[in-house]
């Protein structure tokens, strides 16, 4: 039986040098069941990297992710492991998320329920 969702992010050994920016994006919602955009595209020729990510949510039915605007899933769908309670995930990647050129990032969630993010990345040139 497959799985009920899939995405296969693009990852990456290193984030170009060329016109790299570093950037981070710390944020609060009270209810994403529609997409929020949280990191404008960055223009033709350019995309965003992702290399730390830290989400946490109180309530249990939120189940926060990661997308471009195109709706493709990058980190997620989360759901916290007790069903009486919020939770906390803390991820560094090792090697680079890329979001395909010139798309922008959003969060996104299954319910409302208040949702917190601390992003860590970077725009460079394809």
């Amino acid at each position: 039986m497959p799985l009920d969702a899939i995405s296969t992010p693009t990852i990456v050994d290193a984030i170009p040098f060329k016109g790299k920016t570093l950037w981070a994006i710390n944020g609060y919602e009270a209810d994403a069941q529609v997409a929020i955009e949280i990191k404008a595209a960055p223009g033709a020729g350019k995309s965003l990297y992702i290399t730390a990510v830290v989400i946490t949510s109180n309530d249990a039915d939120a189940y926060p992710w990661l997308q471009d605007e195109d709706d493709t899933v990058l980190f997620g769908r989360l759901f916290p492991i007790l069903t009486s309670g919020g939770f906390s995930l803390v991820k560094e990647f090792s090697k680079p998320i890329k979001l395909v050129s010139n798309k922008a990032l959003e969060l996104k969630s299954a319910a409302a329920g208040n949702v917190s993010i601390w992003i860590e990345g970077a725009t460079a040139e394809d």
